[in-house]
């Protein structure tokens, strides 16, 4: 990793060749080898690359600190970041629905990295559900004060 950590306008550019660099791809493995009766077997399996944020520091041989703290002073390397985030979401979610990706680990990186979660919303706009009215809650309130049921 470089001591440099001078910020260059090229790095946006790096994105683009970044992600074509990072797609996932098929490679044929040898699986089983029978020289007595002269075949192999080969499988195919995913060799999965998806793009992350540290994947780009350690191509770009800089911290990921510094990534961060140039998108905090130039806007368009935000935008050019959010690209690699942009791309990492869409291919956990597609990848993940088709049986692709591993669901359990495309849904941690969704909720670690991308803020989604499951939950139950037990609340109109995050305020708690009340299906009583003012006048009824008085009442109830009344009738309690008075030691009637």
């Amino acid at each position: 990793m470089s001591n440099i950590t001078e910020y260059k306008e090229k790095y946006i550019k790096e994105v683009d060749k970044y992600l074509k660099k990072n797609k996932d791809r098929y490679t044929k493995f040898l699986k089983q080898k029978n020289l007595g009766k002269g075949y192999s077997t080969y499988e195919s399996r995913l060799k999965v690359k998806l793009p992350t944020i540290v994947g780009f520091a350690i191509y770009l041989n800089v911290s990921e600190k510094s990534l961060y703290n140039w998108a905090d002073v130039h806007s368009e390397f935000r935008v050019a970041l959010d690209k690699i985030k942009n791309e990492q979401k869409q291919r956990l979610i597609n990848s993940g629905l088709a049986g692709i990706y591993n669901s359990t680990i495309a849904k941690l990186i969704l909720s670690s990295n991308h803020g989604m979660k499951e939950r139950i919303d037990n609340t109109t706009d995050d305020e708690p559900i009340n299906n009583f009215s003012d006048e009824q809650i008085n009442r109830i309130a009344d009738r309690i004060a008075r030691g009637k049921k």
